[in-house]
């Protein structure tokens, strides 16, 4: 007895750095990324282990880019699926941190398995022994930096919290799985995300809702002056938008607004940018124009400029329509303003109309 009691605890101390040299090798054959995990704790009576500190990045011509990182990552086995029959896995991820950059002039991702969802369902596969249920995320946060001629423009996606649960369906199964995620963008503005999908359809099979109330301007400001060509003084965005898709058939729409949109300040624009900057002068007449446009385009009751954009067709090819998106933008002015809220009317089964309509037409 005593003989297997040595044995047992040899295992027991062994274990942690074999394992830690296991997974630090699956990040070291991944294509297109490279990492490494500090440390790994066993839990055996809860059937499971923790992985600590575990850093990834992408690898591209110019070198390794920060791509996720997370304090630690807890699996064990579901003990409610167990009695039901089930041998399947959860997966707790603890203050994961998503990067994304935009680079002027640079090809951030130059690796196509960074955004092949294989590569990371395998990795996540190869984690575990057993099929994975349940995937949650707890104090999450998603960062996209843009950068261009010395301006950082940033969004931070914080507070993320939610689960992604029936995992482990096969190919067969009618029961899809969920996702319901919430958190808040630049720590103050709620955002939502919930939906379904089924990852194993060779199309994409989706039903997803998004929500984002209303964000200031001024936490975009730098992403809005990098990205557009003025600058956005003040002014409240609002955000709704439902997608499915079935069959490579997709339906559904984007709600987008903003309140009290202030395009034109003599202050900023004038006197700081052109007389006091180096601002082309140039700048002053398109912002002005931008901002007669956008006066001549707002609701006047509701001080909001939005539109509403249909989505339809082929996935990889969805039809946008720009004639849509401004007759969105003339009703909201002239007829009635939206209201930027999820309209629950799209799913699977709207997708099907919405293909039989194209086909009458």
């Amino acid at each position: 007895m005593l003989a297997v009691v040595l044995v047992l605890l040899a295992v027991r101390v062994a274990l942690p750095p074999v394992m830690v040299w296991y997974v630090n090798s699956l990040l070291e054959k991944q294509e297109g990324i490279s990492g490494q995990v500090q440390d790994i704790d066993l839990a055996l009576w809860r059937g499971g282990y923790v992985i600590k500190q575990i850093e990834i990045n992408q690898l591209n011509d110019k070198g390794e880019l920060p791509l996720f990182s997370a304090e630690h990552i807890d699996i064990r086995l579901s003990w409610a699926a167990l009695a039901e029959g089930e041998i399947v896995s959860t997966m707790a991820f603890h203050q994961p941190v998503i990067m994304a950059l935009d680079r002027a002039g640079q090809e951030d991702i130059t690796e196509d398995a960074v955004l092949d969802e294989r590569t990371w369902i395998g990795l996540a596969n190869n984690l575990t022994p057993f099929s994975i249920d349940k995937l949650s995320i707890h104090d999450g946060r998603i960062e996209f930096n843009a950068i261009a001629k010395d301006v950082l423009g940033e969004l931070i996606l914080s507070d993320v919290e939610g689960e992604i649960v029936n995992l482990h369906n096969d190919a067969q199964s009618e029961l899809l799985t969920e996702v319901d995620f919430s958190g808040t963008v630049a720590r103050q503005t709620p955002f939502i995300i919930k939906g379904k999908f089924n990852p194993n359809a060779k199309l994409p099979m989706f039903d997803i809702n998004m929500k984002m109330d209303r964000l200031p301007t001024a936490e975009t400001a730098n992403i809005i002056k990098i990205y557009a060509p003025f600058d956005v003084e003040a002014g409240e965005f609002e955000l709704a938008t439902e997608l499915a898709s079935d069959k490579g058939r997709l339906n559904g729409y984007v709600k987008f607004g903003i309140y009290n949109l202030k395009i034109f300040s003599w202050k900023e624009d004038v006197v700081k940018d052109v007389i006091e900057g180096d601002e082309n002068p140039l700048q002053i007449f398109v912002e002005g124009v931008s901002a007669m446009f956008a006066t001549l385009l707002e609701n006047s009751k509701q001080n909001l400029i939005a539109t509403r954009i249909p989505i339809s067709g082929d996935f990889s090819e969805p039809d946008i329509s720009r004639l849509k998106a401004l007759a969105g933008l003339l009703r909201n002015a002239f007829i009635e303003a939206y209201k930027l809220n999820l309209e629950d009317i799209i799913d699977f089964s709207s997708v099907a109309e919405k293909e039989q309509e194209t086909e009458k037409n």
